[in-house]
């Protein structure tokens, strides 16, 4: 079985007239940032790192996904699809992209929004899109995945908020 790290971004900006009130350009806001990095310490102390990091290219979950890929030393590089975007069905990256991606990988981590990443652990451990699983910003749902062929299962191993993981190096 592979290993599926399923990460929230961090505290972003309000939509504003900076940013023509539109969602899409969003970043981190500096809490965020400082959230994120304070992680780090974390999930190398719990031995949560990634071989490989995929994320949105919205500047928030971006951002995140840098901090993580360079926080923990990330050696494949950071990799980005539409297919986590904020205003996509999770569904065709489920069904299209995940089980290639979970061969290819020991532990994937992906980066995006939400409601998708909670649809998308609904999906793996039920085979639906209704099981609520709240995933707070900067949030990490783990997961042990076995793809085979075009679908993919997942048992939930853990759910974690920014704010535990924080508390872990306290």
């Amino acid at each position: 079985m592979n290993e599926l790290l399923i990460m929230r971004h961090g505290k972003a900006e309000d939509p504003s007239a900076d940013t023509n009130y539109a969602d899409r350009p969003r970043r981190l806001t500096s809490e965020g940032i400082s959230n994120v990095k304070a992680m780090i310490p974390a999930l190398k102390r719990i031995d949560m790192i990634p071989d490989r990091i995929l994320s949105s290219p919205y500047p928030r979950a971006s951002e995140t996904a840098q901090i993580i890929h360079k926080g923990l030393n990330v050696r494949q590089a950071l990799e980005f699809t539409d297919a986590l975007c904020a205003d996509q069905s999770i569904i065709p990256f489920f069904q299209e992209e995940l089980p290639q991606l979970l061969d290819a990988s020991e532990r994937l981590m992906v980066v995006g929004h939400e409601p998708c990443l909670s649809q998308l652990a609904s999906l793996l451990v039920s085979g639906r899109l209704d099981v609520r699983f709240q995933l707070k910003k900067a949030g990490i749902i783990q997961l042990s995945c076995l793809a085979r062929g075009n679908v993919c299962h997942g048992i939930l191993k853990s759910h974690w908020t920014s704010k535990q993981l924080r508390s872990l190096v306290l």
